[in-house]
């Protein structure tokens, strides 16, 4: 077998009319942890399931080291994976779902007590997964996924429910099976988490690739000339300066963004309108700003950002929106 990448090429899915996943082509190399991001009803979910050969593209192929998942021989050992915490029958005691699935693939016995210490959940080892929280399920699919000591980990979404414990956690057994040069792919909606987990992103919306590109240099082209101010007066700041001629952004409750005038210009035109100011600094974009600027024409639900409205009435000059996700997720995520 080849090194163990993920090689998606021109993978595509429609479920009736609707593109879930057009024309998709990405790969995910070992020794790092590649983020998979996108709005809701981007294809992340469509695209991990034919990953694992469980929906059928309508073209394209999702090799994994260089193969299809149902011919990879011992796949266990080969690919673990979590799509859904919920597939655990509720009747079924933790340690005995995972024993056997040790069993029908050849796996120690004592595997599956090395898993469920590593996951945190052998205290719980002999309690049914119908009274466990969704933390807890997530925990006991991660124990799944890790069962046969694979080169290659999905994970969709493995963070939610989990507590803050949790996360830290999983960041650490996320970045620690990276440095092992293993191959990690994990879908997030939490780009905080991510910023501090991953080493590369795949973005994706409507079905199409957005971005392949590392972290570092997503959020150094998000940033570009972008100046950081925190006033109280933000209404009257944000008029002075968009009267300048500046993109005036909302970036919090006392603070904004501003691109096309300089931090001098602006310290300047502040003063003048006696407009005081706190900070005023070249600005550092986070994840979350640098995935919705990329994302933001193919987000399919948005809500009002509130904050927002008063500063853009005051300055008649456009202002941050931010990109809701209130809406059950389609099948096509």
């Amino acid at each position: 077998m080849t090194e163990m990448t993920i090689a998606v090429s021109g993978l595509s899915k429609r479920y009736g009319r609707t593109p879930a996943v057009d024309a998709l082509s990405f790969t995910v190399r070992p020794g790092r942890v590649t983020g998979f991001v996108g709005p809701n009803g981007a294809g992340k979910s469509t695209t991990m399931r034919m990953m694992m050969g469980l929906d059928a593209p309508d073209a394209g192929t999702a090799l994994i080291g260089g193969l299809p998942y149902r011919e990879l021989p011992d796949p266990l050992r080969v690919v673990g994976a979590l799509l859904d915490a919920e597939a655990v029958h509720p009747g079924r005691r933790a340690r005995a779902h995972l024993l056997w699935q040790a069993r029908y693939n050849g796996l120690p016995v004592r595997r599956v007590d090395e898993v469920l210490e590593q996951v945190g959940l052998d205290p719980a080892a002999r309690r049914r997964a119908g009274g466990f929280s969704l933390g807890m399920r997530q925990r006991l699919g991660i124990a799944g996924a890790l069962l046969g000591d694979p080169q290659v980990l999905i994970l969709d979404e493995p963070v939610n429910g989990l507590d803050p414990e949790g996360i830290r956690w999983i960041r650490g057994l996320l970045r620690s099976l990276a440095a092992e040069g293993r191959t990690v792919l994990v879908s997030s909606h939490l780009m905080g988490e991510l910023q501090d987990t991953a080493d590369h992103l795949i973005v994706i919306g409507r079905g199409r690739l957005l971005a392949d590109t590392e972290v570092d240099e997503l959020l150094a082209a998000a940033s570009d000339d972008r100046v950081e101010l925190r006033t109280a007066h933000r209404a009257e700041a944000m008029a002075v300066l968009a009267a300048e001629g500046g993109t005036v952004s909302v970036l919090g409750p006392d603070a904004l963004t501003v691109t096309g005038l300089g931090a001098e210009r602006i310290a300047a035109e502040l003063a003048s309108h006696a407009v005081p100011f706190a900070h005023l600094a070249p600005h550092r974009a986070s994840l979350e700003e640098a995935y919705l600027d990329l994302t933001r024409e193919a987000a399919d639900y948005r809500a009002h950002d509130p904050a927002a409205a008063p500063a853009a009435a005051a300055s008649g000059s456009g202002s941050g929106s931010g990109s809701g996700s209130d809406s059950a997720e389609e099948k096509g995520r």
